[in-house]
């Protein structure tokens, strides 16, 4: 998401939006944020958090395709779709957007015990931010080379799709030290 947090707002003003129009997208992005964590948060506890996560990233993928899709596709043919191809495609990013970092506390807690959930979380979380820098920058560096976000949008479907296929893959089954120790 630090490719949204960096550069949504150039990217926005690059199709020819006012900077207000843009803003005013990334604010849409951050209240889809709000209902995509309750929202997907909530079928997670219902419907199990690997098989959200997965469908998070899914859903965040046909977002940024969407948005690609607001810019148009010349190698493809396609024409751009405008502001309302941007907006549907923000909207659904902003969807994902937060959800996974609960989902993934959750998923973590419940794949690890709550006992180390402290150690895992606590590395995922600050590896993340290494992750995040790096994104935005080569999203900047991609469009100083091009001059267009399509190679830095075109890499997060990738990355997207690549993420959603490994947390659906199916794994061992672990069972917690505390689950053992409470059933002996």
């Amino acid at each position: 998401m630090s490719f949204v947090n960096a550069h949504f707002v150039s990217y926005a003003q690059d199709l020819g939006y006012h900077p207000m129009v843009a803003a005013a997208g990334f604010s849409i992005i951050g209240f889809m944020a709000i209902v995509g964590g309750v929202g997907l948060g909530h079928l997670s506890d219902k419907r199990g958090r690997r098989q959200i996560l997965s469908y998070s990233f899914h859903l965040r993928t046909l977002g940024f395709v969407v948005v690609l899709l607001s810019m148009g596709i010349s190698f493809l043919g396609l024409p751009p779709l405008g502001l309302s191809a941007l907006l549907v495609g923000i909207m659904l990013v902003g969807l994902s957007w937060n959800a996974v970092v609960g989902i993934t506390a959750a998923y973590a807690s419940d794949r690890f015990g709550v006992k180390n959930l402290g150690t895992v979380y606590g590395v995922m979380f600050a590896v993340m931010p290494l992750g995040a820098g790096l994104g935005a920058f080569l999203g900047g560096a991609l469009y100083d080379v091009r001059g267009t976000y399509d190679a830095a949008i075109w890499s997060n479907i990738v990355l997207l799709l690549v993420s959603g296929f490994l947390v659906s893959i199916r794994e061992r089954h672990h069972v917690p030290e505390e689950a053992v120790a409470a059933a002996d």
